[in-house]
């Protein structure tokens, strides 16, 4: 019996519009390699944010909860300790999970 492999890769980018790809229908702007992952996976077109500072958005996503909920209400200011993020829920499931990105 063969076993697939599932992989989940969320990108989550800062100053990007939700147009500026040519998967989303953007005329002059060529985007092959991030079109070629949204035809192989799922693209979220329509998503909302729950605050206008990113890392408070981003920390919404990861917890999925609100800015309120979790209070990491602003940049550079870190979630709780023992705060269950997206990833805990993963490897509970046997998932490998990592978090990647630029420093601050």
């Amino acid at each position: 019996m063969t076993r697939k492999t599932k992989n989940i890769l969320f990108i989550m980018y800062d100053q990007l519009r939700h147009d500026y790809l040519s998967c989303a229908g953007h005329k002059t702007l060529h985007t092959p390699n991030m079109d070629r992952l949204a035809a192989m996976g799922v693209r979220f077109a329509n998503t909302y944010v729950q605050s206008p500072v990113c890392g408070a958005s981003r920390m919404s996503f990861y917890t999925g909860r609100y800015v309120s909920s979790h209070g990491a209400a602003w940049n550079n200011f870190p979630l709780k300790v023992g705060e269950q993020t997206l990833g805990d829920h993963l490897r509970k499931l046997g998932v490998n999970s990592w978090l990647i990105g630029k420093p601050t």
